[in-house]
């Protein structure tokens, strides 16, 4: 928690969407009690993504004046500048920009809590079939379906860990709800809800000549034996890294008969060749590998959520609604 972290009051109450922080430098409570309104935030966030007092105005449906008086007040309550005017421009000063990182947490988590205890009240039941590639292990997906499963305690799971196409295919056959999927071509009758279009990253070990580098091109890896899925498993993940080899002059390995990427990654590690993987992967803290963005508009990955476009089952339309409202997409960037 940072010297701004959010305390509810002991014994305290809510009124008017006020909130009341207790903030000390040394992260103890005081005797100073500070009101500030989730509709400031609402209306400072606004102002801190526009930059612009106009814009953010007409985003929030209000004058400007109702809102310069709202950021005025928060400054004055906080009692320090969140952001500087000119006649030209608004720019966050750096104490404005850590405030609107930690207020945007704070307003996602009351959304969340709300559309949690709604659900629950609802007492929506039934059965989802997920299905998902192993890479949506780093994007985010345990965490948004334990989300769900909080907010729906009265659906069962039913979890698939399986390749693209076959999600694909039992989709369209009707024999699973929803998949999580890389991009790839789609019968007419099943719906594409895109979550991420992400980079592909090599991934390298810790003493190749290109490691610690953050961005090399394809041309680079000229000689490097490059390790992929097999076809059979992943046909269109396999036909696009070969398209990016053959700018190279290159060709996939055909040697090692592959399905799981801690095998990649662990054959990397152990100078066995490199592979390109999804930048999500380079979130993992597995082997003693090192990451590099390939350069090129090419060089990119689609993710996306897939169902049946006929689905009759409801527990799915209240799936859908809750992983778009999740910011599941809103990933960091490689480092």
């Amino acid at each position: 928690m940072n010297r701004f972290g959010f305390h509810c009051c002991a014994g305290g109450y809510f009124n008017n969407n006020t909130i009341f922080l207790l903030i000390d430098t040394n992260f103890n409570i005081v005797n100073r009690y500070m009101a500030i309104t989730f509709r400031q935030l609402e209306y400072f966030l606004a102002l801190s993504e526009e930059l612009h007092f106009g814009n953010a105005a007409r985003k929030l449906n209000i004058s400007q004046p109702p809102l310069s008086a709202s950021l005025r007040q928060l400054e004055e309550t906080l009692g320090f500048a969140l952001m500087i005017r000119s006649n030209r421009s608004v720019r966050l000063t750096e104490a404005g920009a850590v405030f609107a990182k930690h207020a945007a947490r704070l307003l996602h988590q009351l959304q969340q809590a709300e559309t949690i205890a709604a659900q629950t009240a609802k007492g929506t039941s039934g059965t989802l079939s997920v299905g998902f590639v192993p890479s949506m292990l780093f994007r985010r997906l345990p965490e948004i379906l334990s989300q769900f499963q909080e907010a729906y305690p009265k659906v069962d799971l039913i979890l698939q860990e399986m390749n693209t196409a076959g999600q694909i295919d039992l989709i369209e056959h009707h024999q699973l709800d929803v998949g999580f999927i890389h991009g790839a071509p789609l019968p007419d009758q099943v719906q594409d809800h895109l979550l991420e279009t992400e980079r592909l990253v090599c991934c390298l070990p810790r003493g190749h000549r290109l490691a610690g580098r953050s961005k090399i091109s394809i041309q680079q890896l000229s000689g490097e034996k490059v390790i992929v899925f097999e076809r059979a498993y992943a046909e269109y993940n396999y036909d696009r890294i070969a398209e990016l080899l053959a700018e190279g002059g290159m060709k996939p390995n055909d040697g090692y008969k592959l399905r799981n990427w801690f095998t990649v990654v662990t054959l990397v590690s152990q100078g066995m060749g490199v592979a390109l993987v999804p930048q999500s992967l380079s979130r993992m803290d597995y082997g003693d590998v090192s990451y590099a963005e390939i350069d090129g508009p090419a060089a990119e990955h689609r993710v996306s959520m897939i169902c049946h476009a006929d689905s009759g089952n409801e527990v799915l339309r209240e799936f859908l609604r809750f992983v778009k409202a999740s910011d599941m997409a809103h990933l960091p960037s490689l480092t």
